[in-house]
């Protein structure tokens, strides 16, 4: 009895908010990061499961934080995220991060699995790649691009992406080969042949397209230069340009007529030979086939001029040439008796070739 109704409590009204997306969210508003990144990254990384751990690497949590790049984050973030117990935990020694407590080094590591600190994490490391990028392309990096860092870090999304332009079909694995060891599906086929640098660019940006990389992105007018600008969707249909195809575009452009001349030719109507200006006080000109053409209908002369109202003004104008005569005449095919059908079958003997010895 209740195979189309919805129990009350289940209603979309009354069901929670998947936390893990709410804390995707939260890390996005705090660091302004683009929650539509965020999102898919989380989503192609652990399928938005917090305590994912990758087979291959020590990869852990939501956004798959290897040890090193997430030490190297909650030292620099921790502070701004109230972890600075944590952060004061952290030392570097000979370019590698460590904890000397092995305690503390286990619950910092832990906090992969919290959505909301690696959501913030993960907010604070995209912006950062964001700005590494910029600098080292010279313009802002595409959100599939931004991806390429958080898979091989600023450094190496910049090596693959310059490799993808100057050497397209260079073997991908070459260049990188710690990360072709733990991320095979990427720099490899299902075959197992090795990928090019152009497929891997492909693969690792697939999943971004289109996807908004920051909350809100300062219009930098010196970024990006040399880029081909783009286009306004509606460049050409401001005010006095492409009047006739707003309505191919928007649904609350203009609604008048192309052309004044358009809409009067179609809507003035002839009287006795000539044709009545009905809109506003210009001349209208309509060609006609004669002086003594008349569409006023003969019947009732007087409702016809009647309804043509008495704003409207008589227009005299040149009419175009008469009809030629030649044009005028009947048919002379039509007039020429039909020709005699012959009886039996053409005879083609006259048109074969006589070959000797045949």
């Amino acid at each position: 009895m209740f195979l189309f109704t919805t129990p009350q409590s289940q209603s979309r009204e009354t069901q929670p908010a998947n936390p893990v997306v709410s804390a995707i969210r939260q890390g996005a508003e705090r660091t302004g990061a683009g929650f539509d990144y965020l999102l898919k990254t989380a989503q192609r990384e652990s399928s938005l499961e917090p305590t994912a751990k990758a087979s291959t690497s020590s990869a852990t949590g939501l956004f798959q934080f290897i040890e090193q790049t997430w030490l190297s984050m909650v030292k620099q973030e921790g502070p701004k995220q109230g972890l600075s117990q944590y952060a004061d935990a952290i030392t570097e020694s000979g370019g590698r991060l460590s904890v000397s407590d092995p305690a503390a080094r286990e619950k910092i590591l832990q906090l992969r699995n919290d959505p909301q600190v690696a959501a913030v994490m993960a907010g604070a490391l995209t912006q950062k790649n964001r700005d590494q990028l910029a600098s080292s392309l010279g313009r802002q990096p595409q959100a599939g691009e931004l991806y390429m860092a958080h898979v091989l870090g600023a450094r190496g999304a910049s090596d693959l992406i310059r490799a993808v332009a100057s050497d397209p079909s260079r073997v991908a694995a070459r260049d990188f080969p710690e990360a072709a060891g733990a991320n095979r599906s990427i720099f490899y086929d299902k075959a197992g042949r090795a990928r090019s640098v152009q497929e891997v660019y492909g693969v690792l940006a697939a999943s971004h397209a289109s996807t908004q990389v920051a909350a809100n992105v300062a219009q930098n007018p010196q970024a990006g230069q040399g880029e081909p600008p783009v286009a306004e969707i509606a460049a050409g249909l401001r005010e006095g340009r492409a009047k006739g195809l707003v309505g191919l575009f928007s649904t609350g452009g203009s609604r008048d007529p192309v052309s004044k001349a358009v809409a009067n030719l179609w809507t003035t109507p002839p009287r006795g030979g000539t044709r009545m200006a009905s809109l506003e006080g210009g001349e209208r000109y309509f060609p006609r086939s004669g002086q003594g053409e008349t569409m006023m209908s003969d019947a009732n002369p007087v409702a016809g001029a009647a309804s043509v109202g008495a704003s409207a003004k008589a227009v005299n104008a040149p009419l175009p040439p008469s009809r030629p005569s030649d044009l005028s005449q009947p048919d002379v095919a039509a007039a020429q008796p039909a020709r005699k059908r012959r009886s039996g079958p053409l005879d083609l003997s006259s048109f074969m070739i006589q070959r000797s010895g045949a």
